[in-house]
């Protein structure tokens, strides 16, 4: 059990730190389970414990008082379901001036070494979850991939363009809420810096890049299926390319993935303007015109490709893809809504494979000023290569800090129990003793490379300091 005053202030001075294990983070109290528990905090305080579900938590250690009665502290909190509970506590404490001294909230708290945390934090939120419905892409949420797609979003910035004199990000909302709550505790002023920097237009959503990279990977039928069917093909498709080369996701990937999306929603906002469109299956219309383009690419310009970097740079769609687009974009609304579809309902055509087998067919064809502006593969690739020799030199450093944050006892004690169970080679075994002796000693990057393999395999025999 947890005071409502302490749990509000943690999250007061932590803000979403607390909550990067959560499937989402705060949604507001616009939803009628936050109304709920604001109303809870604000006319029956005594009763919160009674009423509320409580929070689940994950820390990787703690350390309690000499009864065991009380937790002292506590490394790598994490609210991993429950943040709209505490964001709510905070939010009520602060806007409503509440008093918090008759809340008190009932906590689950499992203690997780890092090694199994990352695999067991989804699915603690996965089963402990059942306030606001969870969609399957926020399930997703703490996979590797979107945590460095995340990482990318904060820290690199879009080049200026439309005669602003200052650089943007491109937000990647990796849990769901995560944009608003990010603003949630900013005075006025900060929260107009804010949004100077991470303007609304420029959101991007785990839902959102499924869709763009599967309509670029000529899927459109099965972006039309609909947000979470689509984005479970999509995870699907992460997962297996993760699992084979996670270097393949850099920071060049993530300008590419930019690129698409501007490519996208100029594309809605280029059908919407259209003198033939009637305010009807724009979403449909968008997924194929993209897809019938990348199609086109690859089968008239062979080892060619569009220049991502060139529309990153300029932050816009070129002239000649806009015409492009248009072109190709009244001719799949014809397919969409054409009389002899197997299909009478559009959108339920839109779903099906023959749709865009159809759409594969249509006889359109590259203007010459689109061929004219394509780039080599090859000289993408020269990017993506460096890109990713990047990825693997920021990897091995990763590795490296992580063994010295690890500790030197911690080393000793996996070593010592590797010895009794005679797992290790001689020369293993003088590989830890390099690890064992940190702070004094400090593994080079070889170094680094073989203590992480040995780890990795000692968890697998079950090293109780790494399960």
């Amino acid at each position: 059990m947890i005071p409502g005053e302490m749990l509000a202030s943690i999250y007061d001075r932590f803000g979403s730190r607390l909550l990067e294990g959560n499937v989402r983070s705060f949604l507001s109290v616009k939803g009628n389970v936050n109304k709920g528990i604001r109303t809870t905090i604000l006319n029956h305080p005594e009763m919160f414990f009674a009423y509320n579900n409580g929070i689940s938590v994950t820390a990787e250690e703690i350390v309690m008082d000499k009864d065991s009665r009380l937790i002292l502290s506590a490394k790598n909190l994490q609210i991993v379901n429950g943040g709209q509970t505490t964001a709510s506590l905070a939010t009520a404490k602060r806007k409503d001036k509440a008093s918090l001294g008759e809340v008190f909230v009932q906590m689950k708290l499992s203690v997780l070494p890092p090694e199994t945390a990352e695999g067991m934090i989804p699915y603690i939120a996965r089963y402990a979850n059942s306030q606001n419905k969870i969609n399957e892409a926020d399930f997703f949420s703490n996979h590797p991939f979107h945590v460095r797609l995340e990482e990318f979003s904060r820290r690199l910035f879009a080049p200026a363009y439309g005669g602003a004199q200052h650089q943007t990000h491109w937000f990647y909302e990796r849990a769901r809420g995560q944009y608003v709550n990010e603003q949630s505790r900013l005075t006025p002023t900060d929260k107009k810096k804010f949004l100077l920097v991470n303007p609304r237009n420029q959101v991007i959503t785990k839902t959102d890049i499924a869709k763009f990279e599967n309509t670029w990977r000529r899927l459109p039928h099965k972006v039309s299926l609909g947000s979470q069917k689509n984005f479970r093909d999509f995870a699907a498709h992460i997962e297996k390319a993760w699992e084979q080369d996670p270097t393949q996701f850099h920071e060049e990937y993530y300008r590419t993935l930019v690129a698409i999306a501007i490519l996208f929603r100029s594309t809605e906002r280029l059908v919407g303007e259209q003198a033939w469109y009637q305010s009807g299956y724009r979403a449909n219309i968008v997924t194929y015109a993209l897809a019938k383009l990348s199609d086109m690419i690859e089968s008239e310009a062979p080892g060619w490709s569009v220049d991502y970097r060139r529309i990153w740079d300029r932050q816009t769609l070129p002239e000649e893809l806009i015409e492009q687009l248009a072109l190709i974009a009244v001719e799949v609304m014809g397919v969409l809504t054409a009389e002899d579809r197997r299909k009478e309902n559009v959108t339920e055509w839109a779903k099906m494979i023959f749709c865009w087998d159809r759409v594969r067919e249509l006889p359109l064809k590259l203007l010459e000023k689109t061929t004219a502006k394509l780039v080599t593969v090859a000289s993408l690739q020269e990017s993506k290569t460096e890109a990713k020799k990047q990825r693997k030199e920021d990897d091995k450093i990763a590795i490296q800090a992580e063994i010295c944050n690890m500790g030197g006892a911690k080393w000793t004690r996996i070593l010592q129990w590797a010895m009794a169970k005679h797992l290790l080679t001689e020369e293993h075994q003088s590989f830890l003793a390099v690890a064992a002796s940190i702070p004094r000693k400090v593994p080079s990057e070889k170094q680094a490379l073989v203590i992480w393999e040995i780890k990795n395999k000692l968890a697998e025999e079950g090293c109780p300091e790494l399960n």
